[in-house]
């Protein structure tokens, strides 16, 4: 669980950030069937205590917010700044120790802990933004339920998107990286010396903190390098690709476990090429072209 904070960002000055902590191994908060959903008994004491900050600080409210079984998302919404030595860090850790406070009383044992370390938060900084991540907390559940209950959506290829000129996209893996609601495309030149890459990792750094989705055909030695990284570090990708792909297509070696955890989405822009055709100029400029209209942000947005 990723808990670095947003460079030169002031955690004490009002705004939005979707906060998630992830729960610690064998910790549920809830039971969720295909018609059921039900909070654990730590899981209702972690609704109370979120539910709770704000009597607490009253410069905090809680937006949308979704308990599932491993993990938790909420939108904190800080609507005026915090006094002088308090920041969003330390309202959440506040939570987490009243969370473990309860749980040792309710279950008596002195060492119980809910939460892993840390804490992982993406800054929301406009409406749109904060209506994708209000869409994404609300559609948590019924992708859960959808994952259980059809895990080969997540197997084999079929239709993800249909862009404006009619192309149609196949993919395979996790289609809901589309609608996620921070992708950034990566587009890194063959010609970037060693020098400018190391340049580069604080920024690779800060987007898998802040858990974006990652969006490229992963074509030049860097952009692979961003890929292994990506995987290395638990997070997620969405890989454009000019090969086609037949109806009992699987992704190749370790890219099949990371589609079937839900970490990758392997898309197909074949419809634009003759089969088998090489991968020339033209077929690396479209396929970053469809990057781009995947994405949300490009990489040159996001430099520090």
């Amino acid at each position: 669980m990723g808990n670095r904070p947003q460079k030169g960002y002031d955690y004490r000055r009002a705004g939005v950030a979707m906060v998630t902590l992830k729960t610690r191994p064998g910790v549920r908060l809830c039971r969720i069937t295909q018609r059921t959903f039900e909070l654990t008994e730590t899981g209702r004491i972690v609704q109370h205590e979120l539910q709770g900050i704000p009597a607490f600080y009253g410069q905090v409210k809680i937006g949308q917010y979704q308990i599932m079984p491993d993990h938790l998302h909420a939108l904190v919404h800080v609507v005026r700044d915090l006094p002088e030595d308090v920041t969003l860090q330390h309202v959440v850790r506040g939570f987490k120790l009243g969370v473990d406070r309860i749980c040792r009383e309710r279950f008596g044992e002195a060492s119980f802990q809910v939460f892993e370390k840390g804490m992982f938060d993406r800054l929301v900084f406009d409406r749109d933004h904060l209506k994708r991540e209000v869409a994404y907390v609300r559609d948590n559940v019924r992708r859960y339920r959808l994952r259980r209950a059809h895990p080969a959506l997540f197997q084999k290829p079929r239709v993800v998107m249909t862009l404006a000129d009619g192309l149609r996209l196949w993919g395979v893996g996790n289609a809901f990286l589309l609608t996620h609601p921070c992708r950034m495309q990566v587009q890194i030149s063959r010609r970037e010396t060693e020098e400018q890459w190391e340049a580069r990792q604080e920024v690779l750094d800060e987007m898998l903190t802040q858990g974006c989705v990652f969006v490229s055909p992963f074509i030049s030695p860097h952009e692979q390098r961003v890929l292994r990284t990506v995987a290395m570090r638990g997070g997620c990708a969405i890989r454009l690709t000019h090969d086609f792909f037949g109806e009992r297509y699987k992704p190749g070696g370790e890219r099949f476990d990371w589609c079937c955890a839900g970490r990758l989405l392997e898309v197909s822009v074949a419809g634009e090429f003759v089969r088998y055709a090489r991968l020339d100029r033209a077929a690396c400029l479209r396929l970053n072209e469809v990057a781009g209209l995947i994405a949300t942000t490009e990489w040159s947005q996001w430099r520090v």
